[in-house]
């Protein structure tokens, strides 16, 4: 039964990071395709500060998508290997939630922050419950983790559609 449900969990982590974190980093590159602000900016910020004052939505995007796409893609490709291994997946899903507080850092444009922040406290709310799913795969309640993967999926969702806007 426990590995049932750690397939389940690591089955729903894969289905939220496609659907969360792989789309909005399609959605800033065509964001920054489109925006035209963000070639003319790119090159020059040295510093934090004046970066934040003038951080396009483009840049913002790309600056969370380059903390965070290694780490999806990396996690995506070893979902197999982690449902043998909950301890593993633990550690490894830790390592993406410092990744997203990282990419969330780097975003300093006002539109755009709130929805990275959003997403990762989503993301932040489904890693406790897959702990507690590790710790106790009897007691996991499904019901609440599919929730909470679907808020996962529409925080990325929004974060997408703020790139693109």
């Amino acid at each position: 039964m426990s590995r049932k449900t750690i397939a389940v969990a690591t089955a729903a982590l894969a289905v939220a990071l496609l659907a969360g974190c792989s789309n909005s980093g399609s959605g800033s590159a065509g964001s920054e395709g489109s925006d035209g602000a963000g070639s003319a900016v790119s090159a020059a910020p040295s510093s934090a500060a004046p970066q934040a004052a003038s951080q396009s939505k483009s840049e913002a995007c790309t600056a969370f998508q380059s903390k965070v796409e290694d780490a999806a893609e990396g996690l995506q490709s070893q979902v197999t290997e982690l449902q043998s291994d909950p301890q593993a997946a633990v550690a490894k899903l830790e390592e993406f939630d410092q990744s997203l507080s990282d990419g969330v850092d780097a975003v300093q444009n006002a539109d755009v922050k709130p929805k990275a922040e959003a997403f990762r406290s989503a993301y932040t709310d489904m890693l406790t419950q897959i702990k507690a799913i590790t710790a106790d795969p009897g007691s996991a309640d499904l019901s609440a983790f599919s929730a909470t993967t679907q808020k996962v999926q529409d925080a990325g969702t929004e974060f997408q559609q703020a790139c693109t806007s």
